[in-house]
């Protein structure tokens, strides 16, 4: 087949508008800034919006009191079955109010459709935008490569087929692109029907907008047995006309001319090589966007109950997440009597110390001998303010240390640098920090 025109253009060019009107508050790309699928490329002016969200989950969370307190009355028969449901009813509508409010949070974060370049900027901070766009973006990779080819073509050009690109400028070497679309209507006045290519361009090397030729490598030959190694070689070697070269110049082939078992074993070789670039090519995606990924540590909670609340409230925001817990030894300070003899003993002790006005006290067990207990305490400082005082009313007593362990509750998680207002707005800062790169490494895997 004769070399052809062709262009070099981008796969997809996107005019990206935000879907509200506002005022843009940040545009975090310039042009030419690569950015990836799911970038947070702008905001608009978002204080009601972030405002709306704490509301409603201030709201949700006094309706699930409420919600709480309605079903302990109807188990008990204090209100009815109706009066329970509605109760029930309003929570789910507080819910939803939560939903919607983040919903329109989110809708002030504008970001990339695509992976790919930013091509042109038509909006700066501080400007109102509402329909036209604020960015340009185009995907490079892969590039798109439309030819139009005369119709005696027709049926030699097929999908999957390879050729190679000679840009009009540029030192390129070796590109070969594969059709992905030929037209099924011919354009009967021009005679001429529509081919497009995809051309691999993962380091964004090769620019969009050139003019290029094009040369189809006609793929027709079908694999049969010969006697002949000679003969097999003429077969099976296909014409690789080059662009600008005339046909007896020198042509790199990667065919190898063998016969029998060691040809299938090229094939399958390649056939090996192709899976395992395409294997790397998907590991490599994922790790791009795995780096995007933003890890903390959500905690320490005294109970599980209200860590996995917060989580639910974050919901969708979050890509991963896992709980631990982790346990420490506290140290607590116990302020006890002598030993009784006996646990009525005790008893009779502790009447005759609450008619004389000292209260908080109980019986207690210690290594199976009877104390009174005066109180437990985190500090020393408080156990020797409660002995000196005890003292004072010429009662014997003594400050005993115990170390009891102690859960508190973590969660890691992952998410997007977009929902960080989100984080922000349910989450304290008290209570969350950057995780290390081991835990984020557990969780990637998951």
């Amino acid at each position: 087949m004769p070399v052809i025109d062709c262009m070099i253009e981008p796969n997809v060019v996107v005019e990206l508008s935000s879907p509200v009107a506002g005022v843009l508050d940040t545009l975090t790309v310039d042009k030419s800034d690569e950015i990836k699928k799911g970038q947070l490329v702008a905001t608009l002016k978002s204080e009601v919006e972030a405002v709306n969200v704490k509301t409603s989950v201030e709201r949700l969370k006094l309706s699930d009191l409420e919600h709480k307190r309605s079903v302990e009355l109807y188990r008990d028969k204090v209100i009815t079955l109706s009066e329970k449901d509605k109760s029930e009813n309003e929570k789910k509508l507080y819910e939803l109010e939560l939903q919607q409010a983040k919903a329109n949070l989110n809708l002030r974060q504008i970001k990339s459709p695509i992976d790919g370049v930013v091509v042109k900027r038509y909006a700066m901070p501080g400007e109102f935008v509402e329909t036209r766009p604020i960015l340009q973006l185009a995907q490079l990779d892969p590039l798109k490569i439309e030819v139009v080819s005369p119709v005696s073509n027709y049926g030699k050009i097929v999908k999957g087929m390879h050729a190679i690109i000679t840009p009009e400028f540029g030192k390129y070497n070796n590109l070969v692109a594969e059709v992905v679309v030929v037209d099924k209507v011919i354009d009967a006045a021009s005679g001429t029907f529509g081919v497009r290519l995809e051309l691999a361009n993962k380091d964004h090397a090769i620019p969009g907008g050139l003019k290029c030729r094009v040369s189809f490598i006609e793929e027709t030959v079908k694999a049969e047995p010969v006697a002949d190694t000679k003969v097999a070689a003429a077969k099976i070697v296909p014409d690789l006309p080059m662009p600008g070269n005339d046909a007896d110049s020198d042509v790199d082939s990667d065919i190898d001319v063998d016969s029998g078992a060691s040809g299938n074993d090229t094939s399958a070789s390649k056939l090996t090589a192709k899976e395992e670039m395409t294997s790397l090519a998907a590991k490599s995606k994922k790790l791009v966007a795995d780096e995007a990924l933003i890890c903390s540590s959500i905690g320490p909670y005294k109970n599980r109950a209200t860590l996995t609340k917060v989580l639910d409230e974050l919901g969708a925001d979050l890509k991963q997440k896992n709980i631990r817990t982790h346990t420490e030894v506290k140290t607590v300070y116990g302020v006890l009597s002598k030993e009784f003899s006996s646990a009525r003993e005790a008893s009779d002790s502790i009447k005759r110390m609450s008619a004389s006005g000292i209260k908080d006290i109980a019986i207690t067990k210690i290594e199976g001998k009877n104390h009174i207990s005066f109180g437990l305490f985190s500090q020393q400082a408080s156990a020797n303010n409660r002995l000196a005082e005890l003292k004072k009313k010429r009662y014997e007593v003594m400050v005993k240390p115990r170390d009891i362990p102690v859960n508190r509750y973590w969660a890691d998680v992952t998410y997007l640098p977009q929902s960080t207002e989100m984080l922000n707005v349910i989450v304290p800062g008290s209570n969350r920090a950057a995780c290390s790169n081991t835990i984020k490494l557990s969780l990637l895997e998951k």
